[in-house]
């Protein structure tokens, strides 16, 4: 009769033990199924893609090409080279690099031996450094005036043509587009991260290398953040970098 009593009491024990080991499995896997969909639906609700898609748009390509062609201070080399974006829906990569060698050519008859970068996306930029010999502004002062006529309108235009063909008016969605088409930042990047680190780095106004990387998450300093930069820049940040010399 004891040993039956024990059985049962055992059988009892173990009817209980197995609902509730039953219990905590299926609340586990609902817990997990709810965080997996949670994280699924964080993504989708921050995605660049859906930035994109609710992205206010700005002036388009074809009404700022009309808009400068009809200005009356252009010369007939500019008033050509609009005329034709004006025609083609676009600024033909050959009349810019002609702008911008009617720059050089201009800075050179100065006496200023420049030595512009070619970019990524077809556009010029000049050396973040300038030799200390120089008077920067006299410098400033040639710089702006062998730009006129030759890359002044030409390239602002052509820049928008190149890098905000969508004519999205937050351009940290270029940036945010940039670093994760060169690998820099992963999938999960969006605009309203890399606008949130553009605002600590205007507050701190601290261009220290180090600084840069706590902020960005990533090298911004040096040959290893060339690329970082450029697609900073995109999105409006042109910085130097305290402490390196940068190509």
């Amino acid at each position: 009769m004891i040993r039956v009593h024990k059985l049962m009491k055992n059988v009892v024990l173990l009817a209980v033990m197995l609902s509730m080991t039953l219990l905590c499995g299926c609340g586990g896997q609902k817990s997990t199924q709810n965080r997996a969909q949670e994280k699924s639906s964080t993504e989708r609700s921050g995605s660049l893609a859906q930035e994109k898609s609710s992205a206010e748009r700005i002036e388009s390509l074809e009404s700022m090409f009309k808009s400068a062609a009809s200005r009356k201070d252009l010369d007939d080399f500019e008033r050509d080279v609009l005329n034709r974006a004006v025609k083609t829906g676009r600024i033909d990569p050959a009349d810019y690099e002609t702008a911008h060698y009617k720059y050089l050519e201009c800075m050179a008859n100065a006496g200023y031996d420049e030595h512009d970068t070619k970019m990524p996306d077809g556009l010029y930029k000049s050396s973040e450094t300038l030799d200390p010999n120089i008077d920067s502004k006299q410098w400033f002062k040639q710089v702006t005036s062998c730009s006129a006529h030759t890359t002044d309108t030409i390239e602002s235009l052509f820049r928008d043509q190149q890098d905000n063909p969508e004519r999205y008016k937050d351009t940290g969605i270029l940036a945010a587009q940039c670093l994760m088409d060169a690998g820099i930042a992963d999938k999960t990047y969006t605009a309203a991260k890399f606008n949130e680190s553009a605002q600590i780095l205007q507050a701190h106004n601290d261009n220290d290398q180090r600084a840069l990387q706590e902020i960005f998450g990533f090298p911004v300093a040096g040959k290893q953040g060339s690329q970082a930069r450029y697609c900073l820049s995109l999105g409006g940040l042109n910085m130097s970098v305290n402490g390196v010399d940068n190509p």
